[in-house]
């Protein structure tokens, strides 16, 4: 760790001098101009190997793989998942507790039986969006014709994005209250609510217009949070491969029909109008809006019994008694019309319980009981997804991709239940020849760089629609830390993209089409050749997978086929669906100019 904090503090000071001149380069503590030195550029072999994961710790996902679709050049995959839900311990239904009304009151009228009954139950579950609106003129990226100016006029209608923002009017559409009057010349657009938001759904995969089975059953599996394996002091881990429903552990259904998903904004109107304003109907006028979501209704008698009915007893009194009550449900994808796969949120996920309950109304005359009434009100209780969270995968074959095909020719790299690659530089093993070599000669690495092509044959005819992994991230396989060079560039935004930008992994393109992935590895090249014995920075293998957030830097425990031991998988692979097929090493002569190499620029000091 010594070794590795001084390496990360030397990489920063050689990052900053160069960035601040780059006529010069730090030799010692002399500064030298580089025009009296030969500069060259030389390859060196990379060795590349892959581990296949058989099973992957796939639980606490707050993202959630959802669904059925064939990946093309990575195979089909399914995913359906398993959650403990969540209550507030000793919940109060209506205005008094249980015990109260049962007991009674004397002194207080109001007390009575309130005969709380459910009138519906939804299952409510976010997608994930983008909102990411870079200039601030309130149109998302997504739909800005320049998100970069707040000048744009993504509506063409002669008015800033900026300016109909700020007026209330819809910055999409030319006619924001669809009177025939475009907005510039309309001097009434109050017909148009301007709390109408649009979303950007990410991570949906296939057709959106497919119709599928959503079926929803809770399970009669009890899942302990912590280890009981190890006295119950570490958190219990739950792997991908064991589905609790195809075990047999389903238990009632909650629901089971069909659904197509729907992509806009959920919008609520009010139940009723308040008499009291009488220029306004209140029934028109929107009360609650929700970010598009699966809703669908569950089994009201179910949650009538098992939570209604239970005020005030053994079963609600906290959560350990809840997750005994209801032990977990499941949700998955049947008979789907077409492929869907999608990504869900479960931060947000919710079952919401509406129900029903009387209330006594003295109509403020409590000395006088001749006009009393019994009333109706109305409230929820909401149920939280929270606890044991499993998401089960299941993959096919991979389809262009042979078994017999050799990773020095190509290899695949995948994520969820996914390939991760093993990456060897200078050296396939733990002898240093080359790196004994180059330490031999005087020279100062300028830049060094990984670089990996995306594999031609799965470009083919390839259209904005089809998908493949749009970063790659590059680890230490020992430790599961980032290279210096992640931790030395300051590169940072909104979108995960902005992040690591110099260090990079992020695909590039060429003429549209998906062209390679390239690593600046120059500090991390650095060390290893300015290592001595002394004090030894070892060439240690790489892990590459993909991700969908290079800050993340956590893992999950996986199962690979070559190992007889559990190894660590970075978390931002494992809520990736996507992935890539590169070209290695050693690849057919039609793809030798794209082969795996480390490409290092350098300036000779003995010249």
């Amino acid at each position: 760790m010594e070794i590795f904090q001084k390496t990360y503090l030397l990489g920063i000071v050689i990052f900053l001098l160069n960035a601040c001149n780059a006529e010069f380069n730090t030799v010692g503590v002399d500064l030298i101009a580089t025009d009296q030195f030969n500069t060259a550029t030389r390859e060196f072999p990379v060795y590349v190997s892959t581990d296949r994961l058989t099973d992957v710790q796939s639980d606490q996902l707050n993202v959630t793989h959802f669904g059925t679709n064939d990946f093309g050049f990575l195979g089909r995959r399914e995913a359906n998942f398993t959650s403990q839900l969540s209550i507030s311990n000793n919940p109060r239904f209506g205005t008094f507790a249980q015990e109260t009304e049962e007991a009674g009151d004397s002194t207080n009228i109001r007390v009575i039986d309130e005969r709380e009954r459910v009138t519906e139950v939804f299952l409510e579950i976010p997608f994930l969006n983008n909102q990411l609106d870079d200039d601030n003129d309130g149109v998302i990226n997504a739909f800005d014709v320049d998100s970069t100016s707040t000048e744009s006029d993504s509506d063409s209608d002669g008015i800033t994005d900026l300016i109909e923002s700020q007026a209330g009017t819809n910055p999409l559409d030319p006619d924001s209250d669809g009177d025939g009057i475009n907005d510039d010349v309309d001097t009434d657009n109050s017909g148009y609510d301007a709390a109408n938001r649009v979303y950007e759904i990410d991570s949906i995969f296939g057709n959106k217009e497919a119709t599928f089975n959503l079926k929803v059953t809770e399970l009669n599996y009890f899942f302990n949070t912590l280890d009981p394996n190890n006295n119950f002091e570490s958190a219990s881990t739950y792997f991908s491969g064991k589905d609790f429903y195809e075990e047999g552990f389903g238990l009632t259904t909650l629901h089971d029909s069909p659904i197509q998903l729907n992509f806009d904004e959920l919008r609520f109107n009010f139940t009723e109008d308040d008499p009291e304003t009488t220029d306004v109907d209140e029934t028109t006028q929107v009360e609650t809006r929700l970010s598009p979501r699966i809703r669908v209704p569950l089994d009201s008698s179910f949650f009538q019994e098992k939570i209604i009915d239970e005020e005030g007893n053994d079963p609600l009194a906290n959560n350990n008694n809840f997750n005994n009550h209801i032990k977990g449900i499941n949700l998955r994808m049947e008979n789907p019309s077409d492929d869907l796969y999608f990504l869900l949120n479960l931060v947000g996920a919710r079952i919401v319980i509406t129900y029903d309950y009387d209330v006594y109304n003295d109509q403020d005359t409590p000395d006088d009981t001749n006009d009393d009434t019994t009333d109706v009100a109305q409230n929820t209780q909401i149920i939280s997804f929270s606890g044991v969270r499993i998401n089960h995968f299941t993959n096919g074959q991979e389809e262009s991709i042979s078994a017999s095909t050799s990773s020095e020719e190509k290899f695949v790299i995948k994520g969820a239940l996914g390939t991760r690659g093993i990456i060897h530089l200078f050296d396939q093993d733990e002898t240093t020849q080359v790196l004994d070599d180059m330490r031999k000669e005087n020279i100062l690495i300028n830049e060094a760089n990984l670089i990996f092509y995306v594999d031609p044959t799965i470009t083919t005819n390839w259209t904005e629609n089809d998908r493949i992994a749009e970063r790659l991230y590059l680890y230490i396989l020992e430790n599961n830390m980032p290279l210096a060079d992640y931790f030395s560039d300051p590169t940072s935004g909104n979108d995960a993209m902005e992040n690591k930008a110099i260090h990079s992994g992020i695909l590039e393109y060429k003429d549209g089409v998906p062209f390679r992935y390239k690593f600046r590895v120059t500090q991390h090249v650095s060390d290893l050749i300015r290592s001595t014995d002394d004090d030894l920075f070892e060439n240690q293998p790489l892990g590459l997978v993909v991700t969908s957030d290079i800050n993340i830097l956590a893992t999950r425990k996986g199962i690979v086929e070559s190992e007889t031991e559990q190894v660590d998988y970075p978390f931002g692979a494992l809520i990736n669906p996507l992935g890539t097929v590169l070209i290695g090493p050693n690849p057919t002569k039609e793809f030798i100019d794209k082969r795996l190499k480390l490409e290092i620029i350098y300036t000779d000091l003995n010249n």
